[in-house]
């Protein structure tokens, strides 16, 4: 647990003076390669840390003896099969596979930081705060797909269906879900609005009432190694990380107007902070579903919160009134803070995604050494 709460109090005690006015982009540019440096080599290093681990180095070893027609006709998605393979068949050590996927995750994360954020350091904040990070040492298809998808968003606000789709395609060959997202064109460009919110609760009751009929699909066409009987089916995710993410809905909803009139892109943002709270919500009753939430909550936590609240510092800065300027911002972050520690500190208390405790690949290489 220590190294995660180093690795956030390093992004607070970097960010803060190198992404400072003085410091300017050469500042920015160096603290985020130094958190994406820092991302790759606690993720690349880990061993049997994740729930998922174990698995993926063993869908790993199991490529080595595969022909290509075997790989062909695998069930694991094509794109992330074919870069097993082509390593397996020169790799015997599945630890590379984590390595690779750790690049690909630290650089997605630190490009999109440097590009979307005004404030670096939140963004990496909140990319750890939000459980992103947790999410990355474990779903690793889903979460490759995602990171794909995120950058076809603003296709969706420049109207480019095409090119949209292309992407989509693209991110389903890492993980079969990522087709959920082809309506979501559509869907993300509706604004949210209090009318958009109440039609969205009254369709979100029904797929509540109808939530067996949901997970038989599920299950049938897109998680197909899950069964109806598999805990992730019958059981749900604990409520409480809902919670959150309906406190963190309501502060962006609230200055929704300031957000999209900054920037239009954030209205397509919103919409992904809705349907991660959304997705979040129907894993209360079955948690698989809220694997769906990942296409959302990466964009939502690494570019929208961060300008929720600078959005609300600069409300307060505008203020005639100092001392009411002074209290309100100071509110607004301890509130912010508070919010997102308790969370990460409840993600790792808990261990929702198995992370805890920390090992690395010394200590496995100690572990065989001990047993020759």
């Amino acid at each position: 647990m220590i190294v995660y709460i180093a690795l956030l109090a390093g992004t607070l005690a970097l960010g803060i003076p190198l992404c400072g006015k003085k410091a300017g982009k050469p500042g920015k540019a160096i603290y985020c390669s130094l958190m994406g440096i820092a991302l790759f080599v606690i993720s690349a290093l880990r061993c049997s840390t994740g729930h998922d681990y174990n698995s993926y180095a063993a869908m790993y070893l199991g490529f080595i003896p595969q022909t290509p027609e075997e790989t062909g006709v695998s069930r694991i998605e094509k794109g992330y099969a074919l870069i097993n393979k082509l390593l397996a068949d020169y790799i015997a050590d599945y630890r590379v596979i984590f390595a690779i996927c750790a690049l690909f995750f630290a650089v997605a994360v630190t490009v999109c930081v440097y590009r979307y954020c005004e404030i670096p350091w939140l963004g990496f904040a909140c990319f750890l705060t939000l459980g992103v990070y947790f999410n990355s040492l474990n779903f690793l298809r889903q979460m490759i797909a995602g990171f794909i998808v995120m950058y076809a968003l603003r296709y969706i606000e420049e109207n480019r269906f095409f090119r949209y789709l292309v992407i989509v395609i693209f991110a389903s060959c890492f993980h079969l879900s990522a087709l959920i997202m082809i309506p979501f064109f559509f869907i993300l460009k509706i604004r949210l609005t209090p009318v958009t919110l109440g039609i969205y609760a009254g369709i979100t009751t029904l797929l509540m009432i109808f939530s067996q009929q949901i997970i038989d699909l599920v299950t049938d066409f897109v998680y197909k190694g899950y069964t109806v009987t598999n805990v992730h089916v019958t059981t749900g995710v604990d409520p409480v990380y809902m919670v959150f993410f309906a406190v963190f809905l309501a502060a962006a909803f609230i200055i929704r107007k300031r957000l999209t009139d900054a920037d239009s892109f954030n209205n397509i943002l919103l919409g992904c902070m809705f349907f991660t709270f959304f997705f979040e919500l129907l894993g209360v009753k079955h948690s698989i579903l809220s694997r769906f939430g990942v296409f959302f909550i990466i964009p939502s936590a690494m570019i929208l919160l961060p300008r929720v609240l600078t959005s609300y510092l600069g409300k307060w800065s505008e203020l005639a009134d100092a001392k009411k300027r002074k209290i309100l911002s100071a509110v607004t972050i301890t509130a912010f803070t508070a919010v997102n520690l308790t969370l990460y500190g409840l993600m790792l208390s808990r261990n929702y995604n198995g992370v805890v405790p920390y090992r690395t690949i010394f200590d496995d290489f100690e572990t065989e050494e001990a047993s020759e």
